[in-house]
C-alpha cells in the first residue's frame, strides 16, 4: 500500500480528540456511575453499591470498582477516570485486531481495530462513560478467545473466554451472554460444529461464571433480598425489552439510523459489510465451508434485533457490537478496493465518502461560526491544518488508504470542534455545575446539597459537590428525610411550588437558566432561538425553622 499515512492520522485523532475531551465534565448517568465509585470509598464498602447514600441496583459493580480504584490515589479526578477507561479500552482495540486476524487475516485485523478506535461512538462514549463503554472490552476479548479455541482447540483459550464472560456480566449483567452467546453459538450452529457445541467444558463454564458474579449477587441480595437477584437476571433485561421496567421507544429503525453516526465516518463500509456478508451466504445458498465465519453476523444481528423490538433504546446500547461491525466493514472495504469486480461500487463509495468528508468539515465550520461563534484562535489553526491535509489527500490516486486518510481527518475536525469548543460552551448552560460551584464555596462542612424532584435529577450535583446529600424524589421523601436547617437544595419550578405547599422556609441562593448537555435541539443550537429552550433551576438553602 503506497500511502500509510492514515495510521499516523489515526494516532493524531486519538490524541487530539481524547486529550481535548479528558477535561470535559460528565453529566447525568455518566456522572451517576462515577458517583457510585466515589461512594464506595466514602462507605468503605465494595459490595453494597449506593447513590446518594441509597441502595443502588441498576448496574453490576465492575465499572464502579474501577472508578473507586482510580479515585483512591488521584482524588475525584474525572480526567484520571477517563484516562483510566481509555487505557483499559486499548485491550478492546487489541481484541478487535486479534479477532479480525483470527477470522480472516492481519490486514483485516489492523483495519477493523483502526475503524473501531476512530469512530464517533468510540470517542463520544469515552467522554460520556457508560457501562457499555467498558462492556465492549470483555465482550470482544471473550469472542476472540472462543474463536481461537474453536480454531486451535487449546483449553486455555476456552477458559480465558469464560473468565471474560464473567467480567462482562460484572459490567452489565446477562446482556453480555446474549452478545457472546449469539456470536459463538450461531457460528458453531451454522458451521455444524456439533463437537464444540456439545463439549463438556460448557458445563464447567457455568459455575466459573456464577462464581465470578458472586460479588454482584451478594450486594444485591444484601440490600434487596431475592428481588435484587431477580432484578439482575430478569427485570432489568426483560423489563427493558417489554417496557414494563423502563423505555417507551417504539421506533423499530432506531439502530439503523443510530449506526449511521455511531460508526461514522465508516458507516458506508459498515452497512455494505453487513449487506455483502449476508448476500455472500445467500448466493452460496448457505453452503457453509470451513473458511466461513458467523461470529460477526451472529453477534450483531441477534443483539440489534432484540434491541430494536425493545422499548428501552439508547445509542450506547450499540457499543458492544461496534467492533464486530468494524470487522465486517474492514473485510469488505479491502475486498471492494482489491477486486476488479467491484470497480463500479468502488467509484460510488468513493464519491459518497468525498461528500461525507466535506459535510463533516462544513458541520465543524457551522459549529464554530454560528452555534458558538468566536472560538479561540488555536482551535481555528487546528481545523485549518486538518482541512489542508484533507485537500492534499484528495489529490492522491484513488485507493482505500486515500479514503481512510481523508475521512479520519474529517472526523478529527468534527470531534475536535465538539470537544475543544462546543462542549466547553455547553457547560455554561448546565445549571448543576454553577450550583455546585456556589455550594462548594459557601457551604460549611456539615451542610449537604440535596436533589429535590425528578426535574432536577442531575447526578453531577452529587459528583461535583463537596458534601452530597439525598435524592428526594417526592415531597413525601422530603418529609421522611427532613433535611436540617442550612442544608441546600437543587430543584426546579415544581420543586419550588412543593416547598411552598409544605411551608418550608427557604432562601434562594441562585437562579439559573438551564439546558442539559445531553439534550440538544436545533432551537437550542440556534443562538436566535436558544432562549426559548432554556429552563429555570434553583439553588436553595433551608432556613432555620
Amino acid at each position: 500500500m503506497k500511502h500509510k499515512h492514515w495510521l499516523f492520522l489515526g494516532i493524531i485523532l486519538y490524541l487530539l480528540v481524547n486529550i481535548a475531551g479528558l477535561f470535559i465534565p460528565v453529566v447525568i448517568n455518566a456522572a451517576k456511575y462515577a458517583q457510585v465509585g466515589r461512594e464506595i470509598l466514602d462507605n468503605q464498602d465494595w459490595i453494597n453499591m449506593t447513590i446518594g447514600g441509597d441502595p443502588y441496583d441498576q448496574k453490576p459493580p465492575l465499572l464502579f470498582w474501577i472508578a473507586a480504584m482510580i479515585f483512591k490515589p488521584f482524588g475525584i479526578s474525572i480526567a484520571a477516570y477517563k484516562l483510566g477507561i481509555l487505557l483499559i479500552s486499548l485491550a478492546g482495540i487489541y481484541g478487535t485486531f486479534r479477532l479480525g486476524k483470527t477470522l480472516y487475516d492481519e490486514r483485516i485485523g489492523v483495519l477493523s481495530a483502526f475503524m473501531w478506535a476512530t469512530c464517533l461512538g468510540y470517542v463520544h462514549f469515552h467522554n460520556d462513560i457508560h457501562t457499555d463503554t467498558l462492556l465492549v472490552v470483555p465482550v470482544i476479548l471473550s469472542i476472540w478467545q472462543y474463536a481461537a479455541w474453536v480454531k486451535t482447540r487449546k483449553d486455555y483459550h476456552f477458559y480465558l473466554g469464560t473468565l471474560l464472560v464473567g467480567l462482562a456480566m460484572l459490567t452489565k449483567g446477562p446482556v453480555a451472554i446474549v452478545i457472546i452467546g449469539s456470536a459463538v453459538g450461531l457460528h458453531l450452529l451454522f458451521t455444524r460444529n456439533f463437537k464444540a457445541i456439545f463439549d463438556y467444558r460448557w458445563l464447567l463454564a457455568i459455575p466459573i461464571v456464577l462464581l465470578m458474579i458472586v460479588p454482584a449477587l451478594w450486594g444485591l441480595y444484601d440490600q434487596f433480598g431475592l428481588e435484587g437477584i431477580k432484578f439482575y437476571f430478569w427485570t432489568n433485561n426483560a423489563g427493558r425489552i417489554s417496557g414494563s421496567y423502563a423505555g417507551k421507544n417504539n421506533d423499530p429503525f432506531f439502530y439503523i439510523h443510530t449506526t449511521l453516526y455511531m460508526i461514522a465516518p465508516w458507516a458506508v463500509f459498515s452497512f455494505l459489510g453487513i449487506f455483502m456478508q449476508i448476500r455472500e451466504q445467500v448466493q452460496k445458498k448457505w453452503r457453509v465451508n470451513s473458511k466461513d465465519e458467523f461470529y460477526t453476523l451472529g453477534g450483531v444481528l441477534v443483539y440489534l434485533l432484540i434491541n430494536s423490538v425493545a422499548k428501552a433504546k439508547n445509542p450506547h446500547y450499540e457499543m458492544p457490537v461496534l467492533p464486530l461491525i468494524s470487522i465486517l466493514a474492514a473485510r469488505w472495504a479491502l475486498l471492494i478496493f482489491d477486486k476488479t469486480q467491484f470497480a463500479k461500487l468502488r467509484k460510488i463509495v468513493s464519491s459518497i465518502h468525498v461528500v461525507i468528508g466535506i459535510l463533516l468539515f462544513v458541520l465543524s465550520g457551522a459549529f464554530l461560526i454560528f452555534v458558538f461563534p468566536n472560538p479561540d484562535r488555536w482551535i481555528w489553526l487546528v481545523i485549518v491544518a486538518l482541512l489542508g491535509g484533507f485537500v492534499y489527500v484528495l489529490s492522491w490516486k484513488d485507493s482505500l488508504n486515500k479514503q481512510l486518510s481523508y475521512l479520519v481527518l474529517a472526523i478529527s475536525a468534527l470531534l475536535f470542534t465538539l470537544n475543544a469548543h462546543i462542549q466547553p460552551n455547553l457547560i455554561q448552560y448546565q445549571a448543576s455545575f454553577k450550583a455546585c460551584d456556589i455550594f462548594n464555596q459557601k457551604a460549611n462542612s456539615s451542610e449537604q446539597l440535596h436533589i429535590f424532584m425528578p426535574e432536577a435529577r442531575y447526578w453531577e450535583v452529587f459528583l461535583y459537590s463537596k458534601n452530597y446529600g439525598k435524592y428526594l424524589v417526592t415531597p413525601d421523601d422530603f418529609k421522611r428525610i427532613d433535611p436540617p436547617a442550612n442544608d441546600w437544595l437543587f430543584t426546579g419550578p415544581e420543586g419550588i411550588q412543593q416547598l411552598v405547599d409544605m411551608n418550608i422556609a427557604i432562601d434562594t441562593i441562585g437562579v439559573f437558566q438551564h439546558n442539559s448537555m445531553s439534550s440538544l435541539s436545533i432551537k437550542f443550537l440556534n443562538p436566535k432561538t436558544r432562549a426559548s429552550k432554556l429552563k429555570t433551576r434553583y439553588l436553595l438553602r433551608i432556613r432555620q425553622r
